[in-house]
């Protein structure tokens, strides 16, 4: 099974991070349109819809931690202020940016035993 990677471009050479365990869930980018009605003066008169452009889509996805090293690649990485492209299991590609991140610590043996939550938006 192919790995989940991040690449930073920023540098002019890429460089790749490999996720150590591929996410276990993912909601993949969809479609949030803007669209807005304004009732007619005429009467029996029919709405009239306007549409704008689409709102920023976003992906969701969740996994977990059992490294000290991937807990603290992925906390490194998590705070990159610029796009960065995520690449799934499948070879699906999106330029991203890291929109919100939650760690949830599981109370295990191993300490460094996290799961995560990340939301992107997804630029391309």
């Amino acid at each position: 099974m192919a790995q989940w990677t991040l690449t930073d471009n920023s540098s002019g050479s890429p460089v790749v991070m490999t996720f150590d365990i591929n996410p276990v869930g993912f909601d993949p980018p969809g479609r949030i349109s803007t669209i807005s009605t304004q009732a007619t003066t005429a009467p029996n008169g029919q709405p009239v819809m306007f549409q704008g452009h689409d709102k920023l889509p976003t992906a969701t996805f969740t996994g977990a931690v059992i490294t000290q090293s991937f807990f603290d690649t992925l906390n490194t990485w998590k705070d990159k202020g610029y796009p960065l492209v995520l690449t799934d299991d499948v070879g699906q590609t999106w330029t991203v940016l890291f929109s919100s991140w939650k760690w949830t610590r599981v109370k295990r043996r191993n300490v460094w035993r996290h799961d995560y939550t990340a939301e992107v938006y997804i630029l391309s």
